[in-house]
């Protein structure tokens, strides 16, 4: 019992990402965090590797509240670690790839022999996993987090509720999942961790009036609906954090009330996830790549059904993990400024800052196309309105804003690449830290994502539906989902 999910390990570093953007409590949160010894690879200057782990312990329960929600550890003891990520983030270079492994991928675990990865952290711990990945795959690991189930559902509930969109009604007897109308119901904390934890999701069939398995491959397909579930998660967390400071430190006390860190861990890997994360949105697939290490099926092991790794796909895959060259292949070429046309408008409510700003611009490279006054007056955060299809060279722009600017797609925007709308908050222009010439940028902007109210541009589900020509027509994909 108690299939853990990918999102109670990704959400502690997506939380903390989105959360931190007040200097002052930077300190005092992490002093209350627990530190785990582990031994870990030391980071590149570029970026790092952060290995995401959920474990499903109960060692945190502690009344019959949370015995009721969460069992204590008479029904499950121990702890198991069916989630598995690691997250490659480059923070100068805008390049955040998050590989989930598979539970059941067959490795050698030092000290042990072969066996199924997830196996690796009940035998040894964080160090254990930590070796594992490196013998078997050549990965460094330079961070260490640990969450549990009581962390996500307290995420979840801070934010509110996620949106999650069900083609038909749907239910998981082991993790008490049921959605009784399709469509796009908002989950709460507890309906969330239900169906982030379905490894036997079932929907049901009008035409034949019963209940049908939804996956073909349970594992594989869960991490699908799991990497669907943190891109909205994260990108609501962004919002709602930048938006509302109280509910930035609610978040934060949710995420680091039952988090493990390594020894290591500082507030300036903490600034260097607020770069990474800042352009998350929950609508847009592009703006996080998540993966599934590749796999295929193979020979049982010891009776058991097991996964192996496709090669050469999983070759490559862990190049790109331990690539911190800057690269990406996935998103193209950093935009230079001259190929960028920027308009300046004033909301700060300061005479003169938009002229300023965009002669500041122009000097660095960037093609000026005029300055003007917001309409709204004076606006509290700095906005970055791009046109349909120039999302890059808004993200390239943001780099030389300090501090927070937004990121706002603006189908009316003419005679422009990229609108900035300086607010008041709007303190300079600078350079990237990553370069050395006619370029700058701010080194802790963040953005938030656009209205989680818009509808996405992906289609269907986020994992392929087993059985689906038994189930008759699906409920139709409408906003929020």
């Amino acid at each position: 019992m108690g299939r853990y999910a990918i999102a109670f390990g990704v959400a502690a570093i997506f939380m903390g990402g989105a959360i931190f953007t007040v200097n002052y409590i930077i300190d005092e949160k992490l002093d209350a965090v627990d530190r785990v010894d582990v031994t870990v690879a030391e980071a590149p200057p570029e970026g790092a590797n952060y290995l995401l782990i959920g474990s499903d312990t109960r060692e945190f329960v502690g009344n019959e509240a949370e015995e009721e929600a969460f069992g204590t550890t008479a029904d499950a003891g121990g702890q198991r670690s069916d989630t598995m990520m690691v997250l490659h983030v480059e923070p100068d270079a805008q390049r955040t790839l998050a590989v989930s492994f598979p539970r059941d991928l067959w490795v050698e675990i030092p000290g042990v022999g072969g066996s199924k990865i997830n196996a690796a952290f009940n035998e040894g711990g964080p160090d254990t996993i930590v070796e594992t990945l490196q013998e078997n795959f050549g990965i460094e690991i330079n961070h260490y987090l640990e969450v549990d189930f009581k962390t996500f559902k307290g995420v979840v509930n801070a934010i509110g509720n996620v949106p999650v969109y069900f083609p038909y009604a749907a239910k998981d007897e082991k993790t008490g999942l049921y959605v009784t109308l399709p469509g796009c119901p908002r989950l709460d904390g507890a309906s969330a961790l239900s169906y982030v934890r379905s490894r036997g999701l079932e929907y049901y069939s009008i035409p034949n009036e019963e209940w049908v398995e939804a996956d073909a491959v349970p594992d594989i397909d869960r991490i699908a609906r799991q990497q669907d579930f943190m891109r909205k998660l994260a990108g609501l967390a962004v919002q709602k954090s930048l938006n509302d400071p109280l509910a930035a430190n609610e978040i934060a006390d949710e995420v680091l009330e039952n988090l493990k860190i390594d020894e290591s861990l500082s507030k300036d890997d903490i600034f260097a996830l607020i770069d990474a994360f800042r352009t998350i949105n929950p609508n847009d697939q592009s703006s996080l790549e998540f993966q599934t290490f590749p796999w295929e099926e193979g020979p049982s092991q010891e009776g058991l059904s097991v996964l192996y790794p496709d090669e050469p796909d999983a070759a490559a895959m862990i190049a790109r993990l331990m690539d911190f060259s800057g690269n990406n292949a996935s998103s193209g070429r950093r935009i230079p400024p001259a190929e960028i046309t920027v308009k300046v408008v004033n909301g700060s409510g300061r005479d003169g800052e938009a002229t300023a700003a965009l002669t500041e611009l122009k000097a660095l490279g960037f093609k000026g196309a005029g300055t003007g006054n917001d309409e709204r007056g004076t606006i509290d955060e700095t906005e970055i309105h791009y046109k349909p299809g120039a999302q890059d060279k808004a993200k390239a722009v943001f780099r030389y804003l300090t501090p927070d600017a937004r990121l706002v797609e603006d189908p009316d925007l003419k005679g422009a690449d990229v609108a900035i709308v300086l607010g008041a908050n709007f303190a300079a222009i600078e350079r990237p830290s990553d370069q050395t010439s006619s370029t700058t940028a701010a080194t802790t902007p963040a953005a938030t994502p656009a209205d989680p109210t818009t509808p996405g541009s992906e289609a269907g589900t986020p994992a392929p539906i087993s059985n689906e020509s038994e189930l008759g027509e699906p409920a139709p994909k409408t906003p929020p989902c």
